[in-house]
């Protein structure tokens, strides 16, 4: 048997084609990262849309001047991100009754004396109530808040005040989590078209019947079997143009961070779950099943290692099994550039990723030509039958 590229390259192009010949299934990798990504968007970014969030502004400060005036107004001005705040001056009990209610979910407090401190250079806190209704509703809500005191300080305080904070470390603005879920989803997305598209092109050949010829063809079936997860790469960032511009369309930003340091990281995942998806096809033989162990696969992983969900969930012995897997070092890695804009545990993630890319890459095609002589649904059919009979 022969392994060479020229088998590799045959093979990708042959199921490249299999995916021309079938628009219904491209469809299929790029529609559901878009519905996830819309459902998930109007599920907890409820703040996003409209023209601002009501935000009640109370001011008990009896004498403003210069820095409450230009609080206020910095306050009110328009965001270059949403979600953009919409402030309202009222009375404290105001405020307070229409936050209880659950009418107001933010309320910004001013208090007394907050000119002579700012003035004076004297510390003074500013009261911010956020509605706990969701973890990252609060987290959001806050995030414009902040911006604005940035804002503040680089404004009014740069030569009068003191901070601790550098100010050639501020960043123009703190970009809030769902302006920015597009990179994240995507790593959804490349992980499920990676796993279907593979794992779909293995079970081709078991629908069709064609699996005897490859195994006995005068080529090494390892050769095609990583021509098919190359298929699968290609075929995983088919849906990721897709979801930057509709990100674009709501959240009217295009995501901060190194977009070729992205595209490393993206095609080293998708080589990774290309491998998962030739075993699972391998094992299942049938693309009906491939398509729902491939989305909740990689939507579980994008709950858990994407810090969407605690890891207390699903157990402490999970969560030392997931610090040790590529998901998470990808995740990590988009969260500290696009979000923090550091690149500290960059090389280390990489690595990791590397290692589990490669790794995947020799074993994945041994494991799957293991399994295509093994009929799983003949063996369960065998243990039906032997219950069956003890049953009688």
């Amino acid at each position: 048997m022969n392994f060479s590229v020229r088998v590799v390259k045959a093979s990708l192009v042959k199921e490249l084609r299999v995916w021309r010949r079938n628009p219904q299934k491209l469809v299929l990798v790029i529609l559901l990262p878009l519905m996830f990504f819309v459902g998930f968007s109007m599920l907890m970014g409820g703040v996003y849309f409209g023209s601002g969030v009501e935000t009640a502004v109370v001011l008990n400060e009896q004498n403003p001047g210069v820095y409450t005036d230009g609080l206020l107004e910095i306050l009110g001005e328009d965001d270059p991100i949403p979600p953009r705040l919409d402030p309202i001056m009222m009375d404290a009990e105001t405020a307070d009754r229409l936050f209880q209610n659950g009418e107001i979910l933010l309320v910004i407090t001013i208090p007394e004396g907050f000119e002579d401190a700012v003035a004076n250079n004297e510390s003074v806190s500013i009261h911010v109530q956020v509605a706990n209704i969701h973890e990252d509703l609060t987290k959001n809500l806050r995030m414009p808040v902040i911006r604005k005191l940035d804002i503040f300080y680089q404004s009014y305080l740069l030569n009068d005040s003191l901070v601790d904070f550098e100010m050639l470390d501020l960043r123009p603005f703190t970009p809030p989590r769902l302006a920015y879920m597009a990179w994240t989803i995507s790593v959804y997305s490349v992980m499920f078209g990676a796993i279907f598209a593979a794992g779909s092109a293995m079970t081709q050949e078991f629908e069709q019947d064609t699996m005897d010829e490859l195994i006995l063809s005068n080529q090494s079936p390892n050769a095609i079997y990583i021509g098919k997860m190359f298929s699968g790469v290609v075929i995983s960032f088919a849906a990721i143009p897709f979801l930057f511009i509709l990100s674009y369309i709501l959240f009217g930003v295009w995501p901060n961070g190194d977009f070729l340091t992205f595209m490393s990281l993206a095609f080293l995942l998708a080589l990774f779950s290309s491998g998962i998806g030739i075993i699972a096809g391998a094992i299942f033989r049938n693309s009906v099943f491939v398509v729902p162990v491939a989305a909740l696969g990689a939507i579980f992983y994008w709950i858990v290692a994407g810090g969407i969900a605690p890891l207390g969930l699903v157990g402490a012995t999970f969560g030392t099994f997931n610090e040790y897997l590529p998901v998470s070092n990808v995740y990590r890695s988009l969260i500290r550039m696009f979000v923090e804009g550091t690149y500290t545990s960059l090389i280390i993630d990489l690595t990791v990723i590397s290692i589990f890319a490669v790794a995947f890459l020799i074993i994945s095609p041994l494991i799957a030509d293991r399994l295509t002589e093994v009929d799983f649904g003949q063996k369960l059919e065998e243990v039906k039958k032997r219950r069956a009979k003890r049953a009688q």
